[in-house]
């Protein structure tokens, strides 16, 4: 069996741990975007796959209580503007994304009637900024970024608590029709991720470079790994906002795979 997720580091308390209790299939890494498409020609069992990507039907089903959620500001999901938000009418984006790119779409959209042209590239902040009014930057990229002082920057997870009062789901563990056994592995290896943060913390910072005031900070306070009720509320919330302007065609319910 084949699990993929991202290399990101808001997703290591999610993998760190599965080889630990056992787990004996492959473990591989890609892109949002990738993951989709992977999941969608069967070449991965389950995958990590943004909340965009599983409303527009692809996978069977989403593993109950376990996502990749922001209540507030998320520190990785990053709008950097040279111009205020309602002036904004190019967007570069990093092509890897898909919910984050959604999210903005429905954020424009619904706040400002807005509908930007967006367009998809490598995650170089300057050049991004070079050729359009304001790119997303999604992941380490948005965490390492160095943003100059005359650039507007927007966190995406906390523009969608301003509009809505809820948190946001990036992400899901999404399975296959033949991944049904995956569920148990992926949820205990959540449950061991998150109580050796200590020791992820002192790996992660190392190995990226960064802070580990920062990566503790963002793994415990920016990030959260539950899918509750409020969580499914959001999803249909931004699923009806996708919807309403035409960026989706219908509502997709979550179907949950329960351990």
């Amino acid at each position: 069996m084949v699990i993929g997720s991202v290399p990101y580091l808001n997703a290591v308390p999610l993998t760190w741990a599965l080889h630990k209790i056992g787990f004996r299939g492959t473990l591989v890494f890609g892109t949002p975007a990738q993951l989709s498409f992977w999941l969608e020609q069967g070449k991965i069992d389950a995958g990590l796959i943004p909340i965009a990507e599983y409303l527009r039907g692809v996978g069977y089903g989403v593993v109950a209580d376990v996502a990749l959620v922001s209540d507030g500001a998320v520190r990785s999901v990053l709008l950097v503007s040279k111009v205020p938000l309602f002036q904004i009418e190019t967007v570069a984006v990093d092509k890897g994304s898909r919910s984050s790119v959604l999210l903005l779409k429905v954020l424009m959209a619904e706040s400002f009637g807005l509908k930007p042209l967006l367009f998809p590239t490598e995650p170089d902040l300057e050049a991004m900024l070079a050729k359009a009014d304001a790119a997303l930057l999604i992941g380490d990229a948005a965490l390492l970024a160095q943003i100059s002082p005359h650039w507007q920057v927007f966190d995406l997870g906390q523009e969608w608590k301003n509009l809505t009062g809820l948190p946001f789901v990036f992400a899901t563990w999404v399975i296959g029709k033949e991944g049904f056994e995956l569920a148990s592995w992926l949820l205990k290896a959540k449950t061991e991720g998150l109580r050796n943060l200590d020791a992820i913390v002192v790996e992660e910072s190392q190995k990226r470079n960064l802070d580990p005031e920062l990566v503790r900070h963002y793994l415990t306070e920016c990030i959260r790994y539950e899918l509750t009720e409020l969580h499914l509320k959001s999803i249909r919330t931004f699923a009806q906002l996708c919807v309403k302007h035409k960026f989706l065609p219908f509502v997709r319910e979550v179907r949950l795979v329960n351990v």
